[in-house]
């Protein structure tokens, strides 16, 4: 991380104790500059379509943190087309934390959710948000929305978040159970989140407009799906921060007009990308700690051509056609049958499934600090993985605190399993 960031981490926690006003002004005019070189002056060294998508989500960011009266905070899962419906923006732990990581002041807000009792062992995303609200450096939003799936985080944190900011709180409970008969219990409570999101926002949601951005996310899993299976033919010298974009971008930005335009550019990114080459391709499983150097040197291939990622589970984990007609089942179907609900099993063999489309050969697990469902399953899935022929590293680490990353010894680790891959 460079000087300059350093720099700026430091100013915005010596403002915050203080001056909460200023830091948050702070932060947003970084990530309104951001955003303003990712669109006006994108780096060739990059992708188009991942510089759009960055000046996009920091545009968001930015104006989050400058007024969020009129957005929702929600979690990664939470279905956004009813959202982009009432034009209400959205953001989730996941983009905050790994945006605020990157400007190097992550740690002042996690001090601070650990000492308004957060616990040492929560998800550090979820202690990234829970700070930032506790500091007053996030104002109240409209609303907070979550579902149950997959991160026991999301019972504690989103509830005390409304309770904090006495806002309204949608909850989705996804059953563990997969059937059609959840589908249709799930896309009730979608109804009724759609009624909270209404008196939240002051606007009437139009059917119309629903489906319009139900439509619009079908077209959008359909190019991701194109593009998953080009991707398979080509190399990208850089994988480790557009897998983290596509995260955002196949779960949160779902409907919007900026996700469908990011799908398209990736498929003609895609598209004019070189041949693989013999480099070793990598599914990776969980979130991606794009701001740690280190990996970046031993994962992305501008600066190791014997390796990419090639894909992430959490990415797919619910590419499934959309009907307009049906916007509430369609919804409630994606998040039911998302390989993350139900039996650890069901998301080994969505890796497993990946791994075969993607003619990987190898698996990462990330075991992100505090996500009980991911370290449950690491060893299942490594040996279920392995078993079928894709030698699987279990790398223990942090999305978004420096203070968790343990550079030295995911380096060591990560160089053995290279080592092993590419003499295979």
């Amino acid at each position: 991380m460079n000087d300059t960031i350093e720099k700026l981490g430091r100013m915005i926690e010596r403002q915050l104790p203080d001056h909460p006003d200023r830091a948050a002004r702070l932060l947003s005019t970084a990530y309104g500059a951001v955003s303003a070189q990712a669109g006006l002056f994108p780096s060739k060294r990059r992708t188009r379509s991942r510089e759009y998508l960055q000046s996009y989500t920091a545009r968001l960011l930015s104006g989050m943190l400058r007024d969020p009266s009129a957005s929702a905070v929600v979690n990664i899962f939470m279905p956004s087309e009813i959202f982009c419906a009432l034009d209400m923006p959205i953001t989730a732990p996941e983009v905050l934390a790994t945006y605020v990581v990157n400007t190097a002041c992550e740690r002042v807000f996690i001090e601070t959710a650990q000492d308004n009792g957060a616990s040492e062992t929560c998800c550090s995303f979820h202690k990234v948000l829970s700070g930032m609200a506790d500091s007053g450096i996030l104002k109240k939003p409209a609303m907070i929305a979550n579902t149950t799936l997959a991160c026991d985080a999301n019972q504690l944190t989103f509830r005390r978040l409304a309770e904090l900011w006495k806002v309204p709180h949608a909850l989705v409970d996804v059953p563990y159970k997969i059937d059609e008969e959840a589908v249709h219990y799930v896309a009730n409570q979608l109804r009724a989140t759609a009624r909270v999101a209404e008196e939240a926002s002051g606007r009437k949601l139009d059917p119309d407009r629903l489906r319009e951005c139900v439509a619009r996310s079908g077209e959008q899993i359909k190019n991701f799906r194109k593009y998953l299976k080009r991707r398979k033919q080509v190399h990208f010298t850089e994988s480790l921060t557009p897998e983290m974009l596509h995260i955002v971008c196949n779960h949160l930005y779902l409907g919007s007009e900026e996700g469908l335009k990011y799908s398209r550019m990736l498929l003609k990114d895609a598209e004019k990308a070189a041949p693989r080459g013999s480099e070793k391709r990598i599914v990776w499983m969980h979130v991606l700690p794009n701001w740690q150097e280190s990996i970046k040197t031993l994962f992305q291939g501008e600066q190791n051509d014997t390796i990419e990622i090639a894909a992430c589970d959490l990415a797919c984990s619910a590419l499934l056609p959309m009907n307009p007609d049906e916007p509430y089942e369609s919804m409630a179907r994606r998040l039911v049958y998302d390989t993350f609900n139900g039996p650890g099993i069901r998301r080994i063999q969505g890796a497993l499934e990946l791994c075969r489309s993607q003619e990987a050969d190898g698996v990462v697990i990330f075991c992100q600090w505090g996500c009980k469902q991911t370290q449950g399953l690491a060893m299942t899935a490594k040996r279920v993985l392995e078993a079928e022929g894709y030698p699987t590293l279990v790398l223990d680490g942090d999305g978004c605190d420096r203070a968790n990353g343990g550079a030295e010894q995911i380096v060591t680790r990560a160089n053995a399993f290279i080592e092993q891959l590419t003499v295979s």
